[in-house]
């Protein structure tokens, strides 16, 4: 007999901590997204005057914790839209 796993969507995911226990970095990169607006990497990392690094572990973090989501970009395969669900 086969088993199947069932893991929830990524919009179903609800934050599992406060936004006041998040970096710095990660606060800021929540307060460009708090317009519910789908944003790439790239309009993200403009709006800060940090490394890209510190953006992509912002980003990473807060994917983990269920503040942001990733969305495919279907006009650019090749980018990612990150957004608050």
């Amino acid at each position: 007999m086969t088993t199947y796993t069932v893991t929830p969507s990524q919009d179903l995911i609800k934050p599992q901590i406060s936004e006041e226990k998040l970096p710095g970095s990660a606060r800021a990169v929540l307060d460009i997204l708090d317009d519910h607006e789908p944003r790439t990497f790239s309009e993200i990392s403009d709006k800060v005057a940090w490394a890209p690094r510190t953006v992509r572990n912002a980003l990473r973090r807060l994917i983990e914790e269920g503040f942001v989501v990733r969305k495919f970009n279907f006009t650019d395969a090749r980018q990612v839209y990150y957004l608050r669900p």
